[in-house]
């Protein structure tokens, strides 16, 4: 079996030019938490940004207590969202390494 993303390090992988180890997996923790930190700052920006545009005597652009209530809502949706595709990358790779497994055995076996 060569060299998977288990026994190669983030650099390895990084300079891997036959690409049999992978850097994405090694650093999507760090890409979920950026994004959610990202969306969870652009939410607050846009309840705050509502409050402070909404004007009491005229109704325009989104009161802000609308804004309240569905940013929230967004929020999660948006972090749902993210949280499949990473999830949808990560079975690629392990369904990849899974399957190179076997092809490795299945080479050993012959």
């Amino acid at each position: 079996m060569g060299n998977t993303d288990a026994t190669r390090g983030f650099f390895g992988s990084l300079f891997d030019f036959s690409f049999h180890s992978f850097v994405f997996p090694k650093i999507v923790s760090f890409f979920y938490a950026f994004f959610l930190i990202l969306l969870t700052l652009a939410s607050i920006a846009v309840i705050v940004y509502a409050f402070a545009s909404s004007d009491f005597s005229e109704s325009s652009g989104m009161p802000g207590w609308v804004m309240l209530i569905l940013m929230p809502i967004a929020w999660l949706l948006y972090v749902l969202v993210l949280r499949v595709w990473m999830e949808v990358a990560i079975v690629l790779f392990r369904i990849y390494e899974n399957t190179d497994r076997i092809a490795d055995r299945a080479e050993g076996g012959s």
